[in-house]
């Protein structure tokens, strides 16, 4: 039995420690309120601030403040954010959720499957 045991913990390590792939990234984007994003001309943090409940915009380098989207925007009430590759998905407490594209920040349409 001991043996067993020991097998079932080593495999259950290794499977915590498999490396994901890129299929299983776009299925399934992390739902947080930080998300860190960067091209060749900006590095940003993306903030989903509960307390005002916008998105605010960080320059990743200096902690600088850039941008605040919310509901003035059009954008409704941000409660959390996730990135699928160049979008920014973004959840209001409701439930309803925003497509935008990245780098641009404005409302975009998913592709259809």
């Amino acid at each position: 039995m001991p043996v067993l045991a020991v097998a079932a913990v080593l495999a259950g390590l290794w499977l915590a420690s498999a490396p994901h792939t890129d299929v299983q990234a776009r299925e399934a984007p992390l739902v947080s309120r930080l998300v860190h994003w960067q091209d060749a001309q900006r590095d940003w943090l993306l903030v989903a601030d509960r307390a005002s409940h916008e998105l605010v915009v960080y320059d990743a380098r200096t902690g600088a403040p850039l941008q605040r989207l919310g509901a003035d925007d059009g954008l409704g009430q941000v409660d959390s954010i996730a990135r699928a590759g160049d979008r920014l998905l973004v959840q209001g407490r409701q439930g309803a959720v925003r497509v935008l594209s990245l780098p641009d920040l404005h409302v975009a349409a998913l592709a259809a499957r």
